[in-house]
């Protein structure tokens, strides 16, 4: 190797004054174009105040602010000896070492410049977001380091909450550290040993074993859930492999696979196989779910969602409470494709039902919907709408096809799904086939510039492939015609004191008549998929409805909440109807939203607890139905009444820090400051707000007492912070009707600095799990400690 060619034409005299740097000028070393990307540097660099060169021992002793750089590595300290004969560097005292972005403190290091390893006495470095200590730190290798009596943490404390100890630790750098054997200690408290431990270091995504949850319950017995193996294929997709075992009752197989390529496709897939006994029998059940869309160009795509099960009881003992309870799966196709302005959707979609062994399913079906256009674009199409009165007169064509067909038996094969049609107690299977078109015609205008004029009429034609009296490829069809009359009336009351400013009243009535002819013939139809006609006697049905909102403008910043009260009320009527009570009930719908409102701050009397920043939302929404005869004082003839309201109160409890612990900033003068981590803490501290949060709402159905519903229910969801590290989560569902609690959840979590403790138990119907989870935050995934445990009754 031949080093410091500069150097030692330079250094005639024993004393010189240090040099900043020293290298080949370019005009000695020209560029080497056919070079793709440069090659590191091979020479040395040196600074100091003051050095000495020893011409017998080919060595150079350096004083004051000393430092060498050979490329990526460099060494600084009070002073250095390089022996040049030997390609070796040696630090004497307190001395920073610099290999890449690795910063290494330390004491007497010696250096081997040719392979670019070498030692370090009483070495601290910092490494992603852990620290790591020992009596002697080596390099090895590029990336590899073995440590002597260390120790490591995640904490960033000056004085550490927690740390491992290990005669020997191997760190390889950007991967994982692998220490023997291994201690924790906790505030000098040892708590655990380990043989052996591997803590990855990774921040992305790296494959390998992720961490099981053992646990036990009454039915499994002892288990360990998730012995899973990660796999992450480049930047497109995401694989686990997992197993869980259990004493009792088998084992149970997944594959979940999360796929990704931007702008062209992504997609799921979640595949399980159990294997489960349960006294004399034993059960194989299958699962399978999974999600694919596809970018099929020119804004054409391809949609599929595929769930299937063997069993629900796959399912049983689920943590997932939307699996436990699903009582249906459904599968679908879709494939959808632009056309003359519009889409053309062609799909599929198969629906079973796990409780009564029903299937349904819609194969193929297919849709398109020509949006509402002016009639006049048919003929011609002008540079800009036109302003004459047929410029208003729009048409529209929607088309309809569908393959519908219903399964009521459990021995199905395969052309019970394609098209077989039978009849039999327990034993039927039958589908239909038909296609839908409807044009529709309307004449919209505003007349005296406030009346709203719509008038239409909508012609239906179906064609099927037989009706009800055993005719096959029959058509039939339907018509109607409606007229629609409608204005806005607006109320406006300005405030000049107090807290309202403004109050706007918005009266909307409209009034509506719609004909249709006698199709009572129709009723030889079937009506499958949105593929149907109407089948009813003739009828003209007046339409009336009232809709009234208020808007208001409040406070010193004049805010507004618009529709803060809604009122609708509406009904219909038979004007063809011989009945000398042609209308038909009244519904009305009031809704109160009020939005949010600041409460300020409250402080407890005699203490020095205060919630600040608190915030109340409301809002309730009541619906009724009442017959408009025999209308009484004492009897309103009120039908189908639901109300529901809902509540949330939030605020924040800010907690004091009286005993702050020093922050580790050893490394703080040794490298720049990282303004992406300031602001990711900053953000951090920013979600991490100490909210209060408690949430409310309630539902209720009624006939004609509502105080006497047919049922109602109660749900709370409710969070709090009660200390600066103690936080618990609560939710309960009640049936107000029978008085029984449905479900109840609860969490309480303990923040320990640098860990974190989480414990939760969930109790619905028949069945409860608990589960405790110790986790270290910096490495959620790599220091974890969790068990479970479930029952079901």
């Amino acid at each position: 190797m031949a080093l410091l060619l500069t150097l030692l034409l330079a250094l005639g005299w024993t004393w010189l004054p240090a040099q900043e740097e020293t290298e080949l000028p370019a005009s000695v070393a020209p560029a080497d174009s056919l070079l793709k990307t440069p090659a590191p540097e091979d020479s040395l660099f040196y600074a100091a105040d003051s050095l000495a060169y020893n011409h017998a021992l080919e060595q150079i002793r350096l004083y004051g602010n000393t430092s060498i750089t050979y490329q990526t590595f460099e060494i600084s300290s009070d002073s250095l000896l390089v022996d040049l004969k030997n390609n070796l560097a040696f630090s004497q005292g307190n001395t920073v070492m610099r290999d890449g972005d690795q910063i290494i403190l330390g004491d007497d290091v010696a250096y081997d410049i040719d392979s670019q390893t070498g030692s370090l006495s009483g070495g601290i470095s910092r490494m992603e977001k852990s620290y790591y200590t020992g009596e002697e730190i080596r390099k090895i290798s590029s990336d590899a380091y073995d440590v002597d009596n260390g120790s490591f943490t995640t904490c960033e404390n000056e004085e550490p909450d927690f740390w491992f100890t290990a005669k020997k630790l191997r760190i390889f750098r950007g991967d994982k550290i692998v220490g023997k054997p291994v201690v924790a200690y906790v505030n000098h408290l040892p708590v655990f040993y380990f043989p052996f431990i591997v803590v990855p270091l990774q921040s992305g995504r790296k494959p390998g074993f992720l961490i099981p949850q053992p646990g036990y319950n009454n039915i499994d017995g002892k288990f360990f859930r998730d012995i899973a193996w990660y796999y992450p294929y480049k930047d497109y997709a995401d694989l686990i492999l997992s197993l869980d075992l259990y004493e009792r009752t088998g084992w149970r197989a997944e594959l979940q696979l999360d796929y990704l390529r931007r702008y062209l496709l992504n997609g799921s897939l979640d595949a399980a196989f159990q294997r489960r006994s349960g006294g004399s029998q034993t059960f194989n059940d299958w699962s399978l779910q999974a999600t694919h869309h596809q970018e099929l160009g020119n804004r054409a795509t391809f949609d599929a969602n595929v769930d299937f099960v063997s069993n629900k009881r796959i399912w049983e003992g689920s943590s997932d409470i939307d699996e436990s309870l699903a009582q249906t799966v459904t599968s679908s196709l879709s494939y959808r494709q632009p056309l003359l302005g519009s889409y053309l959707n062609i799909g599929a979609s198969y629906t079973e039902d796990l409780i009564n062994s029903r299937g349904t399913i819609s194969l193929p079906s297919a849709s398109f919907a020509l949006p509402t256009r002016p009639l006049y674009e048919l003929f011609y199409k002008p540079e800009r709408s036109s302003d004459a009165w047929w410029s208003n007169l729009n048409y529209s064509y929607n088309l309809r096809l569908d393959h519908s067909g219903s399964l009521y038996s459990s021995d199905r094969q395969f052309m019970d799904y394609v098209w077989n049609n039978r009849f039999a107690p327990g034993d039927s299977v039958w589908h239909n086939f038909g296609i839908k078109h409807q044009l529709g015609l309307s004449y919209n205008w505003k007349a005296f510039g406030w009346l709203g004029l719509q008038h239409g009429a909508r012609y239906n034609e179906a064609w099927f492939d037989r009706d009800k009296n055993g005719n096959t490829l029959v058509r039939g069809n339907d018509y109607n015609a409606y007229t629609n009359a409608n204005f806005n009336i607006y109320g406006i009351r300005n405030f000049k004191k107090g807290w309202l400013k403004s109050l706007r009243h918005i009266v909307t009535p409209n009034a509506g008549i719609s004909f249709n002819p006698d199709f009572s013939a129709n009723s030889r139809f079937y009506s499958f998929g949105g593929v149907g006609l109407l089948n009813s006697a003739r009828s003209a049905n007046l339409n009336l409805s009232l809709d009234q909102k208020w808007q208001i403008k409040f406070g010193k910043d004049d805010r507004k909440i618009n529709d803060v009260f809604s009122l609708n009320s509406r009904s219909s009527a038979n004007l063809l109807n011989p009945s000398a009570k042609p209308f038909q009930t009244i519904s009305h719908t009031a809704a109160f939203r009020p939005g949010s409102f600041s409460l300020g701050n409250l402080r407890f009397p005699g203490t020095k607890t205060k919630l600040e920043g608190l915030s109340l939302a409301y809002s309730a929404q009541f619906s009724l139905s009442h017959s408009p005869y025999g209308v009484s004082w004492d009897d309103w003839k009120i039908s189908n009444q639901y109300f529901s309201q809902g509540l949330t109160l939030t605020g924040s409890a800010p907690y004091q820090d009286y005993f702050p612990k020093a922050k580790n900033r050893i490394f703080d003068p040794y490298q720049k400051a990282d303004s992406l981590q300031f602001f990711a803490q900053t953000l951090s501290e920013a979600e991490s707000s100490n909210t209060w949060r408690i949430a409310l709402s309630h539902d209720l159905s009624a006939t004609a007492d509502l105080f006497d519903p047919i049922s109602q229910s109660l749900r709370l969801d409710s969070s709090f912070r009660l200390t600066k590290n103690w936080s618990v989560a609560y939710g309960s569902y009640f049936n107000l009707k029978t008085g029984e609690q449905l479900s109840q959840s609860i969490r309480v979590s303990r923040d320990l600095h640098c860990w974190k403790l989480e414990l939760s138990y969930t109790r619905r119907n028949d069945y409860w799990e608990y589960k405790v989870a110790l986790f270290n935050l910096a490495l959620p995934d790599a220091l974890r400690f969790q068990t479970s445990d479930s029952k079901s009754f």
